[in-house]
């Protein structure tokens, strides 16, 4: 089994080459998708993985949110599954570059998925460090994500998760990836499609950020309920699998 870890940039060239670093020794394979980045952050990533066989840079000619960049590179780790490169039963592993992710859960949540004989691993995150607004909020859209998926979310909006490579063929099927819709849309999706899902691996958060306002929560909330809408509209139309090829400038080593 395989650990790839899949890392969308925007921006963040302050932090990238230390979480690069601290995901090297504990993957076999690191994908990034920078997001249209405006700051060295491309630069910084093509240099870094310039020696290294296992890492791979895909590059956005424009920004397009964090949800879109994960597309791009689910779309190429599905590619790689349907050429044989990859197997079924691989790891992929999200985790975002500003740095609040600890790499050093990767081990135990790969042992976690292992054990449970999970196909999706989205962690809980402890809130400690976040201000009563963010909480209620995620509470809030979890609801959301739990009622729409079918399953009960502890934190649907955790950005750190472990999945088989085997499910992305059939999630892209129907997931869009707008700005940052990626969280409801996964959740939801992943436990309709009837994959083994689980929210019960708790991970500390080290620092908080937030990107996302008002705005966003709508989009997330509105596109959640459109993937649970699509879902049911595939089952009666028995969609065909995704034939999109990655919108992308590739920079292979």
């Amino acid at each position: 089994m395989k650990k790839i870890a899949l890392i969308p940039v925007y921006n963040e060239e302050g932090t990238l080459l230390t979480v690069l670093e601290s995901l090297a020794p504990l993957v076999d394979r690191i994908l990034i998708v920078d997001d249209g980045s405006s700051d060295n952050s491309p630069a910084l990533a093509i240099e870094w993985g310039r020696n290294r066989a296992c890492v791979e840079v895909l590059q956005l000619a424009e920004n397009r949110g964090m949800s879109a960049a994960l597309r791009e590179g689910f779309l190429y780790l599905a590619a790689r599954l349907k050429d044989g490169e990859l197997d079924p039963d691989d790891l992929l592993l999200t985790l975002d570059a500003d740095g609040q992710h600890d790499a050093n859960e990767i081990s135990e949540l790969c042992e976690y998925v292992e054990q449970k004989g999970l196909d999706v691993a989205l962690t809980n995150r402890d809130f400690s460090l976040y201000p009563y607004y963010k909480r209620l909020g995620n509470r809030l859209m979890t609801l959301w994500g739990s009622l729409w998926s079918g399953f009960r979310y502890s934190d649907v909006e955790s950005g750190f998760r472990a999945m088989r490579v085997k499910i992305l063929p059939r999630l892209l099927n129907y997931y869009v990836g707008y700005r940052y819709s990626c969280a409801q849309e996964i959740a939801i999706l992943t436990a309709r499609l009837g994959f083994l899902v689980d929210n019960k691996f708790s991970i500390p958060i080290h620092h908080y950020r937030s990107q996302t306002g008002l705005r966003d929560v709508v989009i997330n909330a509105s596109l959640g309920a459109w993937a649970c809408l699509r879902w049911r509209l595939g089952r009666k139309m028995h969609v065909k699998p995704a034939r999109a090829q990655p919108s992308i400038r590739e920079e292979p080593f």
